[in-house]
């Protein structure tokens, strides 16, 4: 074959080998192009729908009460984390393609990610302190330990000699709070059967007592539907519980009717007494042993989150060191761009929700004892139902 006819022939094959790397990524564009407009459109309808439940929520006071528990408490901390990342995306993939923010500048992208950068090293020293805060509640001398371990034990057995039943009370922090909220109900069923004989007014006030004693036992009881539950589940139903409330009711009580009660009735009012200390002494130790492990895991997450996001910013800034990439997909490249921005979000985003429900735990169980800040009542307390 002479060289006049073979130098059409290689041209030809090269025409259709670039056409045929032309198809392959213009069909690798459109897959992602379709991915992402099924994805920004699936964002759509959840923005909508998270418009309205906006409106509903703010309408309704039951509603807001519901949602504030639920965001600052109940609420999966994964579950809030997606929401909010998916806002993210859907509001920056929106503000790129109105060209409101201007992702396709390669200098205004590369800035943008270099200060990313410099707020993840400031997540270095929070997730140090973060881990000292946890050692230092660790590093106990064995004299300190022993005594600890000797505290606990003294509160389990006394709570222990006020439960029925034969041998040790169980381990596990479900089962053994539904042993004391058990043996809360069976005293004042029987304080109650005690005193029904006796004038209106004696009836009138052990009655108001059992009503609020019974009414915290069966908000915790309602919670603890099985065993082996996170320790955030056993710790949710016991905060803004009126304890100290109804131990001043009891005191009362005694000090007003002592020479009236019979004395079975004068022992039910002391074993009440001490069951009710003995709750509010347990939701302070299951708050200090959830906050230690939630900040174990909170360091644990930063510091994987914190890696990930340096690593894309890392990237990103180099894909645009040489100026605008992919100048002929402006929607694939906003859609990336965007993404990239929602990764680094994440870990600001996980540090936000977690120190947000460690401290509104520690704000409503602040003040253990005989007195109850107005934070911590029944009637501010909106992570419990409201009562009838």
């Amino acid at each position: 074959m002479s060289d006049s006819t073979a130098g059409p022939e290689r041209e030809v094959e090269a025409d259709a080998l670039r056409t045929e790397r032309l198809r392959d990524v213009a069909s690798v564009a459109y897959s992602v192009l379709s991915f992402l407009l099924r994805f920004g459109w699936r964002l759509g309808q959840i923005a909508v729908t998270g418009a309205a439940v906006v409106v509903a929520v703010a309408t309704d006071k039951s509603r807001r009460r519901a949602f504030k528990q639920w965001f600052f408490l109940e609420g999966d901390r994964w579950t809030i984390v997606g929401g909010i990342t998916a806002a993210v995306f859907l509001i920056t993939f929106v503000l790129a393609r109105t060209d409101i923010v201007g992702v396709g500048q390669s200098g205004f992208v590369t800035n943008m990610f270099s200060a990313f950068i410099s707020g993840l090293f400031s997540f270095v020293p929070i997730v140090i302190t973060v881990n000292q805060l946890t050692v230092s509640q660790l590093m106990e001398s064995p004299k300190g330990l022993r005594e600890q371990i000797r505290g606990v034990r003294t509160l389990r057995t006394e709570l222990g000699a006020l439960q029925d039943g034969d041998g040790p009370s169980p381990t596990e922090p479900a089962l053994f709070l539904s042993g004391v909220v058990e043996s809360l109900r069976r005293r004042t069923a029987e304080l109650r059967r005690l005193v029904d004989g006796f004038d209106d007014d004696m009836v009138d006030v052990v009655d108001e007592l059992v009503d609020t004693v019974d009414r915290e036992a069966d908000e915790i009881r309602s919670r603890l539907d099985g065993s082996h539950l996170r320790l955030i589940v056993v710790l949710l139903p016991m905060m803004g519980g009126p304890y100290s409330e109804s131990i001043n009711r009891i005191r009362r009580i005694r000090a007003e009717r002592y020479d009236e009660l019979p004395g079975r009735a004068v022992d039910l009012l002391d074993e009440l007494e001490e069951l009710l200390l003995s709750l509010d002494v347990l939701r302070q130790y299951f708050k200090a042993i959830y906050i230690q492990q939630e900040l174990s895991n909170l360091s644990r997450l930063i510091g994987y989150s914190g890696v990930g996001a340096f690593f894309v910013a890392m990237y990103v800034i180099m894909v645009f060191a040489n100026g605008e990439p992919l100048p002929n997909a402006p929607v694939l490249l906003d859609g990336l761009v965007s993404l990239a921005i929602t990764l680094e979000a994440i870990p600001f985003v996980i540090l936000l929700l977690f120190v947000l429900r460690i401290a509104t735990i520690a704000k409503r169980t602040a003040a253990p004892g005989a007195f109850t800040p107005r934070e911590e009542t029944p009637e501010r307390a909106w992570n419990r139902p409201e009562e009838p």
